[in-house]
């Protein structure tokens, strides 16, 4: 087997799915995986507070997105907006992006 298929890449590309038509759409968050210096910076930083807090945690591992707006405004990615789409009440985004987080397949190379 050729170790190359197990080099594990520091993040990747959440495509936020909606959930009327189970289809792909254009949202794209770019998160850390469990392989990344940066998720084990989260953790610590986690582990340092007083109480866990599992939305700072999900906005510490998220670097980036693309084609996410709200209300027709195009959101810029900054800890703030984070924290507004990981709270809206439908919660759907920040389920998907939890999810695809904990699955490590999603960070290996495609085979």
């Amino acid at each position: 087997m050729d170790l190359s298929l197990l080099i594990a890449n520091d993040s990747a590309d959440c495509i936020i799915v909606d959930p009327y038509t189970d289809e792909d759409t254009d949202i794209i968050i770019t998160v850390y995986g469990p392989y990344s210096k940066q998720y084990d910076d989260a953790f610590k930083k986690d582990q340092a507070r007083e109480e866990s807090n599992a939305l700072e945690l999900l906005i510490d591992l998220t670097s980036d997105w693309i084609n996410l707006s709200l209300d027709g405004k195009e959101l810029d990615f900054n800890r703030a907006n984070a924290k507004k789409v990981y709270t809206m009440d439908s919660q759907i985004v920040k389920r998907q992006v939890e999810r695809f987080i904990l699955n490590n397949k999603n960070f290996l190379p495609r085979r």
